[in-house]
């Protein structure tokens, strides 16, 4: 059974307004003083690798949640990608200083990764909600280093992203597919600044020229690959 007050503050109820004045007006304990020393401090998070690299794994596959006293991170895999569940998990606990839990969906062949904490929307500097109702676009620091990027890019086809032959072509094809017109924009005109020739279609941006394939793959070190498509 739910406690009363779940889901909410002083700000919202008025009871709990009333307990928290009567709270502030009595003489603090030594605990209090304690809970002060020991009270968790979330810092500003230093642009790196692996930041840039979490970043592109949230515009493909991440979603933000805002509850009432703590924001709310999921990514969700597919139940093959154990491999890449993992690889993400050390990096949330790199960047968060705490590990994250899996949810088992039953009736699917997907697992979610998730994290509960404060202010990471601010932190990651990233939206709450459905994707698709923001303008989603590679943040400038990372598209100003060339390392940021690459991890980036890794980030964002190994959720978004495939490796394929194409059986009609016989050729090798990397694509990212995704529904935000502005991400598909903004991740076409970064392929093309490092010297690709990517093709921009409605749902995805591909690279279909053998040699920019292999080069790109090797550059982001990319484990996809669906085989015959």
């Amino acid at each position: 059974m739910s406690p009363w007050n779940k889901g909410l503050t002083k700000l919202t109820n008025q009871s709990l307004l009333k307990t928290s004045i009567t709270l502030a007006s009595k003489k603090r304990s030594n605990f209090w003083k304690w809970q002060k020393k020991n009270k968790p401090k979330y810092s500003t998070l230093r642009h790196s690798k692996i930041l840039a690299e979490f970043y592109g794994t949230m515009l493909g596959d991440g979603c933000m949640e805002k509850f009432p006293r703590t924001d709310k991170i999921t990514i969700s895999f597919n139940r093959k990608e154990q491999e890449h569940l993992q690889h993400i998990t050390k990096i949330i606990f790199s960047l968060f200083n705490k590990k994250p839990s899996v949810r088992v969906r039953k009736n699917s062949q997907c697992d979610d990764l998730y994290i509960y904490q404060k202010k990471l929307s601010d932190r990651l500097d990233f939206p709450y909600g459905n994707k698709l109702n923001h303008e989603l676009k590679i943040p400038e620091w990372i598209k100003s280093n060339l390392s940021y990027s690459r991890y980036c890019l890794k980030g964002l086809f190994e959720t978004d992203g495939d490796w394929f032959i194409d059986k009609k072509y016989k050729t090798n094809v990397i694509k990212f597919t995704n529904h935000s017109t502005s991400l598909l924009n903004d991740l076409y005109k970064v392929l093309i600044s490092f010297g690709y020739h990517p093709q921009l279609r409605k749902y995805d941006v591909r690279l279909a020229k053998q040699k920019e394939v292999y080069k790109f793959a090797e550059w982001i070190k990319f484990r996809k690959y669906s085989g015959i498509v």
